[in-house]
């Protein structure tokens, strides 16, 4: 080998070397690291899915007490005589439907937003 490829090899050699410490060194710090990179990247649908699960929970609750509750709370009171609540029997379920559905459409919107959040730090 001749002088000037000795000298090539050499600095290769401890180039590579430097940039496997530089690498090394940047893949084992916190969540700016490659590793946290990959948490926040497969953390992202479990969050996502754990958001869509609490939205799915406030719809069925929002339905229950605002539909369903007040339509049968309505036919009762209709069974028993009181004929002004009538009217109330086809409008309550409506609001309480569209409140519902409002609410849904909201939450879902957030969904992506809320999974992309950080999770505190698990230090």
């Amino acid at each position: 080998m001749s002088n000037f490829s000795k000298k090539v090899f050499v600095w290769a050699f401890v180039g590579a070397i430097s940039l496997t410490a530089c690498g090394v060194s940047y893949a084992a710090e916190g969540e700016n690291s490659l590793t946290g990179f990959f948490r926040k990247l497969f953390n992202y649908p479990v969050k996502a899915t754990e958001k869509t699960g609490e939205m799915t929970a406030n719809t069925l609750q929002n339905t229950g007490e605002k539909v369903v509750a007040a339509t049968g709370e309505n036919t009762a009171e209709i069974l028993q005589g009181d004929l002004s609540k009538t009217g109330e029997l086809v409008a309550d379920p409506v609001v309480g439907a569209a409140e519902t559905t409002g609410q849904t459409v909201s939450e879902t919107a957030q969904i992506p937003v809320q999974a992309a959040q950080d999770a505190p730090s698990q230090q």
